[in-house]
């Protein structure tokens, strides 16, 4: 019998989500990963393990789920493995490649140590699966000193790094600035199957939905102020992931949710009339992927990742960053009638569904995986 090939990935994986033992944040969690976890399942090509760190337990763990191995390990406070390079971890990562070899260290992300990890390893190929990606995202919008701080690690990734994957042609040419000569693949992630069984049924009167956190790198503000105009006081706003006290004041059609679970937000996509996305930087929001599997046109800008679901016009409007004035006159246009919402939202609405799909995910990922073993 062929020996499988092995593949070890490290990420933010939502351990909480296969083993109820372990806590799962409800409201933010890289909801690819699980996607990838499910998708991996019925393949037996590979064997898969995942490398998950996890501050909740004081001895590695070792446990098996969905044809899949889980080596859970005691992890550092995000704060200390900032000030340290985070050595702790990456020592205890290092251990378990030591000991599994495996042909493929899969990391996801350079926001916390795992793009380090993989710039450490040098017994197989290795390969970085952008998340976010720092380094644009400050040079769009101001952050904390932590975010600054942990941006600097970044570029030496990229450049160190075999092989990397990003989910929108945006992260790729963002990601090219950075190391001109990295080996780079567009590869999407898939959108949780529970966003494929939304049924529309738009609200009577025209609504828009913004799903995001208060970063300002989301350029919520700009959102607020078009809103807060006489031309959209007719059309309601509702902000997912923001508070009442993040924007005090809000005229009555802004109305901000707070965190949202995903259930939530499944019901908030089939009654929207359109998704709007200001974003100043984003690699690939996973709500706008989920907006497009479900039916629902989206006004994005041109700094946004995934705007390759939207087509001009068609299902939705890409508009500048900062002209609020444009973004106006889109939800405007989208939400004249919801016939025209309708139609809007359901353009291109089967390829959307198909490129995003875990069956699209997993067969890319093998022919990456295939090309880097040669």
């Amino acid at each position: 019998m062929k020996e499988k090939v092995k593949i070890a990935i490290l990420g933010d994986f939502p351990i909480g989500n296969v083993f109820k033992k372990f806590n799962c944040r409800a409201h933010f969690y890289p909801s690819w990963l699980f996607c990838l976890y499910e998708a991996l399942a019925t393949e037996d090509e590979f064997d898969v393990h995942w490398i998950v760190i996890n501050n909740s337990i004081k001895t590695k763990e070792v446990l098996v789920a969905g044809n899949q191995t889980f080596h859970i390990i005691p992890g550092s406070k995000q704060i200390v493995g900032l000030v340290t390079a985070y050595l702790h971890d990456r020592y205890a990562v290092h251990a378990c490649l030591k000991e599994l070899k495996p042909d493929i260290f899969h990391a996801w992300g350079t926001e916390r140590f795992y793009g380090l990890a993989a710039k450490d390893y040098k017994k197989g190929k290795t390969l970085l699966s952008v998340q976010g990606l720092l380094t644009a995202y400050i040079q769009r919008a101001d952050f904390p000193l932590f975010f600054k701080l942990q941006s600097l690690y970044e570029p030496g990734v990229l450049k160190s790094v075999d092989y990397i994957t990003t989910e929108s042609p945006w992260a790729r040419d963002c990601a090219l600035k950075i190391a001109p000569h990295a080996d780079i693949t567009l590869w999407d992630y898939a959108v949780e199957r529970s966003f494929y069984s939304i049924t529309r049924n738009l609200q009577p009167s025209p609504c828009c939905l913004l799903a995001c956190t208060h970063s300002k790198v989301k350029n919520v503000s700009l959102a607020v102020s078009a809103f807060s105009k006489p031309e959209l006081q007719h059309i309601k706003l509702y902000m997912a992931g923001i508070r009442k006290e993040d924007y005090p004041d809000l005229p009555s059609n802004i109305i901000p949710l707070g965190p949202v679970d995903r259930a939530r937000m499944a019901d908030l996509l089939s009654e929207t009339w359109c998704l709007i996305h200001p974003s100043l930087a984003d690699t690939g929001p996973t709500i706008l992927k989920e907006a497009r599997v479900a039916g629902v046109a989206a006004v994005v800008t041109s700094d946004c990742g995934a705007k390759q679901y939207v087509q001009h016009g068609k299902s939705g409007f890409i508009i500048p960053s900062h002209d609020e004035q444009s973004l106006i006159d889109a939800v405007l246009q989208v939400t004249k009638s919801r016939e025209i919402a309708a139609q809007m939202g359901a353009y291109q609405h089967d390829f959307c569904r198909k490129a995003l799909c875990e069956e699209t995910m997993i067969d890319n990922l093998k022919k990456i995986y295939r090309r880097i073993l040669g």
